[in-house]
């Protein structure tokens, strides 16, 4: 299996993130061709925001799953702090380590500028996100009902 590489998203790019984000909102497979264009436009802005990043992996020609995050300070720390946002891999790719990269992907930046540390929130009811999440080092805080990786 080729080995996963992490991209920001771009302006060149944003027909294959459009996909990837409208089959993560769509999970059955029932989309409409305008939800792809709203996906498209989403994603346009987003490039726009300062406070924002998009990475996609992708296993060789195919894109396979992305990570949306989310700046924010933290004023008892005085640092920033990541937050994950979304998190997306393909049904067909969960399980080789694709969330694994993009979730170092996100370690990486917010390392990078000396964050505080990654956030997210998830369901109580993902089992497999949340043993996903347990098994890279994230904590569960359940008097704030979310994970951090403290950095």
């Amino acid at each position: 299996m080729p080995r996963t590489e992490i991209v920001a998203l771009s302006s060149d790019l944003l027909s294959e993130a459009s996909h990837l984000l409208v089959d993560y909102m769509n999970p059955n497979g029932d989309w409409q061709l305008g939800q792809l264009e709203k996906c498209r436009q989403n994603l346009k802005n987003l490039l726009d925001f300062a406070c924002a990043d998009f990475f996609m992996a992708r296993r060789g020609a195919d894109f396979v799953g992305f990570i949306a995050l989310n700046w924010s300070f933290s004023t008892t720390k005085g640092k920033p702090f990541l937050r994950i946002q979304d998190l997306y891999v393909r049904p067909a790719f969960r399980k080789t380590g694709v969330a694994k990269a993009l979730i170092n992907k996100a370690k990486e930046l917010a390392v990078q500028h000396q964050a505080n540390r990654l956030q997210l929130n998830t369901g109580t009811n993902n089992k497999k996100a949340r043993q996903l999440y347990e098994g890279l080092g994230f904590e569960w805080l359940p008097e704030k009902e979310i994970y951090m990786y403290f950095l």
